[in-house]
């Protein structure tokens, strides 16, 4: 039986919005928005940080930042502190209940990926795990020193 790329592909997207929707639905209470629980994640995780670096890190337009940002401080999970550094500018560290709520995000994200995952065998997962790494490592630079990208298909 031949696996064609397009049926991974939408397999793995399935995966994806699984994953997506159950942490969604668990962390509702919340009242986070994917994008929002994300970057309380970023936050968490490396800050203070300035609102471009959450953005950076976060692969998104510095608007589309500012957004889920905004919501964040308005639910009192991020606190805005002036910048040491830069009296001008601001950084973004959580409060004490967006720490709560980062808890509960991770809380609910492992729960997800265990009742998932935990379908598969220690070798299954093994083996996911190693194709996964596969797929997300850095290709290796060409000739010319740049790193291939996919082919963009228009």
């Amino acid at each position: 039986m031949e696996i064609f790329p397009e049926t991974l592909a939408e397999d793995f997207l399935r995966v994806a919005r699984l994953l997506r929707r159950e942490t969604q639905q668990r962390i509702a209470p919340l009242g986070l928005s994917p994008h929002q629980s994300r970057a309380l994640r970023v936050i968490g995780e490396s800050g203070p940080l300035r609102p471009s670096e959450v953005a950076g890190r976060l692969g998104i337009v510095a608007r589309s930042a500012t957004d889920s940002i905004s919501g964040l401080v308005a639910a009192g999970y991020v606190e805005r502190r002036t910048d040491p550094a830069d009296g001008r500018a601001f950084l973004l560290a959580l409060s004490e209940s967006g720490r709560a709520a980062l808890a509960e995000v991770t809380r609910a994200r492992s729960e997800v990926a265990a009742e998932l995952f935990g379908r598969l065998d220690p070798g299954q997962r093994a083996s996911l795990a190693a194709l996964l790494g596969a797929l997300i490592a850095e290709p290796a630079p060409t000739p010319g020193g740049t790193a291939p990208r996919l082919a963009s298909r228009g």
